[in-house]
């Protein structure tokens, strides 16, 4: 068996198909399935099969995908720790979570991080969980009801606190709302469908918070936000009502294989000193 190719296999259950695995990897799409069938032929067993959204790991896919990404994830480490040499922080630490939630942690003084530990690169994703959280350099996921992928673990960092807001100036009798796609039965979205006024049509759902705020200082209607979020934009004013309050815990998504390492542990602690001022 050619090592190499467990990349190839990497890539597709990240990307879920040939065709993007290839554009990820820099190859074309035709050398991707010629790695695959290799590896597959190499280990006498199928690795992917076709669904609906493109190719899932085949049960002996998902043995090989986890045993890879430990291969994977312990030669990063071992780089960087080489590099490191004792008692520093030094590499990339790659921080995942929505635009908003690194932004408010920057503002919150995440980037001190930075000017303590010289030989740290802190690499910032937005976007949503995936097995390329352990791609390579360690990371750290931020999401609320997200599960855990490929081998992690959750560590709860805290509350965050929602309110609902309206636009000052005013605007329609609608509603604005957390919706994903991805995720259409995320009971943090069904609770706040539920507390919509009865008789407000949804007039526009987001994933991200901030594309939920200025939708709402638009006019387009009221919504949930992060409380942190709409006090702290002068366009926007809370909304009184009867409903107790409501708050989502967010958790740090990690894998074990990297939890030790300095750079983790000092990207962990800092999120940890600075999540009151960040979300609460």
């Amino acid at each position: 068996m050619d090592w190499d190719d467990l990349r190839y296999a990497l890539a597709v259950a990240r990307t879920g198909s040939l065709n993007a695995a290839g554009a990820f990897l820099g190859v074309n799409q035709s050398t991707v399935g010629r790695r695959i069938a290799a590896l597959e032929a190499a280990l006498g067993t199928t690795l992917f099969k076709r669904s609906r959204k493109g190719l899932a790991p085949t049960d002996a896919g998902r043995t090989v995908i986890a045993r890879a990404t430990e291969i994977e994830v312990r030669a990063g480490s071992l780089a960087t720790d080489l590099r490191a040499g004792e008692g520093t922080a030094a590499g990339i630490v790659r921080l995942l979570g929505n635009q908003w939630m690194i932004d408010r942690l920057l503002a919150a003084g995440l980037s001190g991080l930075l000017h303590e530990y010289p030989d740290l690169d802190l690499r910032t994703v937005a976007g949503r969980p995936r097995a390329s959280l352990w791609r390579g350099e360690p990371g750290l996921g931020l999401w609320f009801e997200a599960n855990a992928v490929d081998g992690a673990f959750t560590t709860r960092l805290g509350d965050v606190p929602y309110t609902t807001f309206r636009a000052k100036s005013g605007g329609e009798e609608a509603w604005v709302a957390f919706f994903d796609e991805e995720a259409p039965d995320s009971a943090f979205g069904g609770k706040a469908m539920g507390l919509r006024p009865p008789g407000q049509r949804v007039r526009f759902t987001a994933v991200d918070a901030a594309s939920l705020r200025e939708a709402i200082a638009a006019g387009i209607g009221q919504g949930l936000l992060p409380t942190v979020l709409g006090r702290d934009d002068p366009r926007l004013s809370e909304v009184t009502d009867e409903h107790p309050p409501i708050v989502r815990p967010l958790y740090c998504h990690l894998h074990p294989d990297v939890l030790s390492t300095q750079r983790v542990q000092a990207v962990l602690k800092v999120l940890r000193e600075v999540f009151a001022d960040a979300f609460q």
